[in-house]
């Protein structure tokens, strides 16, 4: 699990995959290596082998911010939560340091493992208080649609409840769960998906 640093809490990470992988546990020399290939608008994905100390820290993400770098996600531990200038994630947290010794093969040789995700070089990474989604350009484009069209209509349901309508009796609540007591197929769904009617709100057409 991907633990979202909170300094950067309520912002969003956009940016392209730059992937490395660490050549042996707790060594970070090669995600310093790494720093100085970055561009601006590049977020560091890194897999350390199963680190258990720290392979980034408030120099690492202050260079890093002053490079232009959007952000960093790190399989392994990551420290300075509180201190942190750019985007980090990682999967641990720890006070210790690891050394830099080891160069390893350099970065964008090949995908990575993230979180029990395979990360390629030049995907797109998008990061907020909930998590990282990861993939490629087409994936995202594919996504798009569907996505808008989902935020849109929860948030026709939102403004439903601040006015005093029930979530429930905005979907197909009560035939659902009768169904799904009965154990028969059903979805859950909003109501009047397309055009969302709510007293004291105009329509919106929403898809």
């Amino acid at each position: 699990k991907l633990r979202h640093a909170p300094k950067q809490s309520g912002g969003v990470m956009i940016g392209v995959a730059r992937t490395v992988q660490l050549p042996r546990p707790n060594d970070f020399l090669a995600v310093l290596s790494a720093l100085t290939e970055l561009s601006a608008g590049d977020v560091l994905v890194v897999n350390t082998g199963g680190s258990t100390r720290a392979v980034a820290g408030s120099l690492f993400t202050t260079e890093a911010t002053r490079r232009g770098v959007n952000g960093i996600v790190v399989d392994g531990p990551i420290r300075d939560v509180a201190e942190l200038e750019c985007f980090a994630y990682s999967t641990k947290i720890t006070p210790y340091a690891g050394t830099v010794q080891h160069v390893g093969e350099g970065v964008d040789v090949s995908s990575v493992q993230c979180a029990g995700v395979t990360v390629n070089p030049g995907d797109i990474i998008f990061g907020d208080s909930d998590g990282v989604l990861c993939g490629s350009v087409d994936t995202f484009s594919a996504c798009l649609h569907d996505a808008e069209h989902i935020v849109a209509a929860e948030q026709r349901l939102i403004e439903g409840m601040k006015v005093g309508n029930s979530l429930h009796s905005m979907t197909n609540f009560d035939e659902h769960f009768a169904a799904r007591k009965e154990g028969r197929e059903s979805s859950l769904t909003f109501k009047d998906l397309r055009t969302v009617k709510f007293t004291g709100i105009d329509s919106v057409e929403v898809s």
